[in-house]
């Protein structure tokens, strides 16, 4: 079969940069907002992976997200929808709110990394 696409939607990083969670609605504390510090592993226009040393309950939790891709900030609120444990902390995977304009931003973003990348 042939597909049209000829490159990858997802870009997974050499060097982790580092991602801010606001994170409100925790069943202890629901109107309190805490922000959490930790790093993006890989990222496409619809989701994410990312380590904390926080633990979160997928889908219990608003999270918003802010995070610099190549030379813009992004902000996106997001779902945490599965999360793994990992040595000092854990995995999740997060799906960003649905926006067109930040999925190409997103999408643009990447193809820059991968050119550079390419360099």
């Amino acid at each position: 079969m042939f597909y049209k696409r000829s490159e990858s939607f997802r870009y997974t990083f050499g060097t982790p940069p580092e991602i801010h969670m606001h994170v409100s609605g925790a069943v202890e504390s629901p109107s309190k907002t805490t922000k959490i510090y930790g790093l993006l592993l890989d990222i496409s226009p619809k989701g994410a992976k990312l380590f904390s040393e926080r633990k979160l309950q997928p889908g219990e939790e608003n999270v918003r997200l802010e995070f610099v891709l190549n030379h813009e900030t992004i902000r996106s609120g997001a779902t945490i929808v599965w999360k793994q444990q990992y040595e000092e902390g854990w995995i999740y995977g997060a799906d960003f709110e649905r926006n067109s304009i930040k999925e190409m931003l997103i999408l643009n973003e990447i193809r820059e990394l991968k050119e550079i990348e390419m360099k």
